[in-house]
C-alpha cells in the first residue's frame, strides 16, 4: 500500500531529479528518459551516456539498456541509440555553456553538477607532459546520482564515541560500492551536529574532500548534509588538504576519504600529533587484505586508528562485517 507520505516523497524525489538531472541532459536523451517508470526512474543510480551506443541504466536491480518507449530491457531489440553530438550538447547543459570555466575539474574526469551530483567523462585526453591539460571528443559520460541515507550511521556511533564524549581515529575498511563514502558522510553529519541520545554535543569537522565525493560542493557550497559545524576543501589533495585544514580551521576531527597512498602517513602524523582525530576510508575487504599493503599496514602497526569499521554488501550495501578495537584488534561487533 502507497501512503500519502510515500507519494509526497516519492514526487519530491522525482521533482528534484527533473531539476538537478534531466534539464541537464540533451533534449532528445532527456524525452527517452521521461518515459521511463516513476518506480524506475526514482532508484536510478548511474545514467551512461555512449557515442553511437545505446543508452543505459543502473539501478538497484542491475544494469538495463533503454529502449525507444522508455523500458529498462536487456533485450537489444529497439533500442535508444546516443550520438556523440548529444553527448556533447549534454556537457555544454552541464557546464552552463562555458566548458572552459570547469577545465579544472574536466580534467580530473569529472564535474560535480547541482544535488551532489557526479558526471563521469571519458574521451580524448590532451597532455602536457606527465599530467592531464583536457579532454577533447568526449565520448561518453556517467551521471552517477547522489543519494544520502540520513541517520545509516547510528548503529555505529557507539562505537567511534567514547564516555568521554570524544570521537575515535577510525578507518571505514569496504570493497568498491558497499556504502563507505556514505557512512562517512553520515558520521561526518552526526558528530558535527551533534548525537543528542548519547549527549554528544558536535564537534568542529574539517572535510578534505578529494574527489568531491563526501560534500559534493558545486561552486564551492556543499550539496550533501555533513553539518553545521563542518568546513570543506573541496577537490584539495589529501596530504595538502589535511595540513591546510590543520592550520587554517582548528577542527577537532578531519575527515577523509580513501586514504592509503605513499606520504598519507606523515600527514596523519602530523594531524594526530596536533590533537586532532582522523576519521577516514581505505579499499579492501577486511583487516587481513589491508595488512597486505605496505602504507596501510604501517598505520595498522603504529595503532593509529582506534576503530577498524568493515563493510561489505552481503545484505545489501553497508551492512556491517565487524568492528574491530585497533588498540588490540579485539573484535567490538559482528555482524550476524
Amino acid at each position: 500500500m502507497v501512503t500519502k507520505e510515500d507519494f509526497v516523497f516519492s514526487v519530491e524525489k522525482v521533482q528534484n531529479f527533473e531539476k538537478d538531472i534531466l534539464r541537464m541532459i540533451s533534449p532528445q536523451v532527456r524525452d527517452v528518459l521521461k518515459k521511463i517508470p516513476l518506480n524506475e526512474l526514482i532508484t536510478t543510480e548511474e545514467i551512461r551516456l555512449r557515442a553511437n551506443k545505446p543508452l543505459m541504466i543502473q539501478n538497484e536491480k542491475g544494469s538495463f539498456f533503454v529502449n525507444l518507449e522508455g523500458r529498462l530491457t536487456a533485450n537489444r531489440m529497439n533500442l535508444f541509440y546516443v550520438s556523440q553530438e548529444q553527448i556533447a550538447k549534454t556537457l555544454e547543459l552541464i557546464s552552463e555553456n562555458s566548458i572552459y570555466a570547469f577545465q579544472d575539474e574536466i580534467r580530473n574526469g569529472f564535474l560535480t553538477i547541482r544535488g551532489g551530483h557526479r558526471v563521469g567523462i571519458v574521451g580524448r585526453v590532451v597532455l602536457n607532459g606527465d599530467t592531464v591539460k583536457n579532454i577533447k571528443d568526449v565520448s561518453g559520460l556517467n551521471i552517477r546520482i547522489s543519494r544520502e541515507i540520513t541517520g545509516c550511521s547510528s548503529k555505529v556511533l557507539k562505537y567511534i564515541i567514547s564516555s568521554e564524549k570524544q570521537v575515535y581515529n577510525t578507518l571505514i575498511v569496504s570493497p568498491p560500492q558497499c556504502g563507505k563514502t556514505t557512512l562517512l558522510r553520515d558520521i561526518t553529519r552526526a558528530i558535527s551536529d551533534g548525537v543528542e541520545e548519547m549527549g554528544f554535543k558536535g564537534v568542529k569537522v574539517g572535510v578534505v574532500d578529494e574527489r568531491s565525493e563526501i560534500a559534493a560542493c558545486y561552486k564551492g557550497v556543499p550539496q550533501n548534509r555533513v553539518g553545521t559545524r563542518t568546513d570543506v576543501l573541496d577537490a584539495c589533495p589529501k596530504q595538502i588538504g589535511m595540513i591546510m585544514m590543520l592550520r587554517s580551521m582548528s577542527p577537532d576531527v578531519i575527515v577523509t576519504d580513501e586514504i592509503g597512498n605513499k606520504g598519507d602517513k606523515d600527514a596523519l602524523i602530523q594531524v594526530l600529533n596536533a590533537g586532532v582525530k582522523v576519521i577516514s576510508t581505505a579499499h579492501g575487504y577486511n583487516i587481513s587484505e589491508l595488512k597486505s599493503r605496505k602504507e596501510v599496514l604501517s598505520l595498522i602497526e603504529e595503532k593509529m586508528f582506534e576503530r577498524y569499521i568493515v563493510l561489505s554488501a552481503r545484505k545489501g550495501p553497508g551492512t556491517v562485517e565487524e568492528i574491530i578495537d585497533g588498540t588490540d584488534m579485539s573484535i567490538l561487533y559482528k555482524g550476524e
